[in-house]
């Protein structure tokens, strides 16, 4: 399963980066303007933590947002908060799950910031919440990644992984056998993992060090490593066992 995790990109002409110093009073003001009984999970992504971000993205339940509009499905719930923010004064956008605001910032400049609303998105978040765990200190992290290796390891187990659900789901069954961090790091890894062994690329490569099933379980990444899909530490590493796979391919 190839995970493709960006749904949105410059959808106002005029925004700019956003600097980490506005992102709490984005924050605050976005609170204040959500319609009541819609709870605000911010820290999604990258704004906040490193001195740039080009957008700010917002989990939101979709299941509040119907409630308040009294409206049945999600899409319906998505336009019915696209109006909403219209009727309070800011330019907005739909796209897929996502529903775009061009919000001012000190300076007379624009942002764009993407509220996505997901079922259970209090449960999902967590899987995308990259920097409170503080991996944005690394300037090599990309939080796409983790996902590319979360669906590798899972492909080897027979299971895959949904990051908008945040379920780990059996292919042949389907049924869902994790929905939380923790319950999955142990299912991908072993019954002694937790949630801070999926918080990089890094942690993840420690954690399958000597894992019996490493090769098999890193067998897809290494493949997506190929078309510059995910970079993995053993790819680069002179003297491992990946290097010589591929030196003896060069070879050949």
């Amino acid at each position: 399963m190839k995970v493709m995790l960006k749904e949105s990109g410059n959808i106002f002409s005029d925004a700019s980066g956003i600097q980490k110093q506005y992102v709490p009073g984005i924050i605050k003001k976005l609170q204040a303007i959500l319609p009541p009984g819609v709870t605000l999970i911010p820290h999604i992504g990258s704004a906040g933590f490193k001195v740039e971000s080009g957008d700010m993205d917002v989990f939101v339940d979709a299941n509040e947002v119907a409630a308040y509009f009294k409206v049945e499905d999600e899409k319906s719930a998505r336009a019915s908060l696209k109006k909403y923010f219209e009727s309070k004064g800011y330019q907005a956008a739909q796209s897929g799950r996502i529903v775009h605001i061009r919000m001012p910032v000190p300076g007379g400049t624009w942002v764009q910031v993407d509220v996505m609303t997901l079922p259970n998105a209090t449960r999902v978040a967590p899987f995308h919440q990259h920097g409170l765990t503080g991996q944005y200190d690394d300037p090599t992290f990309k939080g796409g990644h983790l996902f590319v290796l979360y669906s590798s390891i899972a492909k080897a187990l027979g299971l895959k992984f949904s990051p908008f659900e945040g379920t780990l789901v059996d292919r042949a069954t389907g049924k869902v056998v994790a929905d939380d961090k923790d319950s999955v790091a142990k299912i991908l890894f072993n019954k002694n993992a937790t949630a801070a062994d999926l918080n990089s690329v890094k942690t993840m490569m420690r954690a399958l060090a000597n894992d019996p099933q490493r090769d098999a379980k890193l067998a897809q990444a290494r493949e997506d490593a190929k078309k510059g899909l995910i970079t993995l530490p053993e790819s680069v590493a002179p003297g491992s066992a990946q290097w010589f796979r591929d030196i003896r391919g060069i070879l050949k």
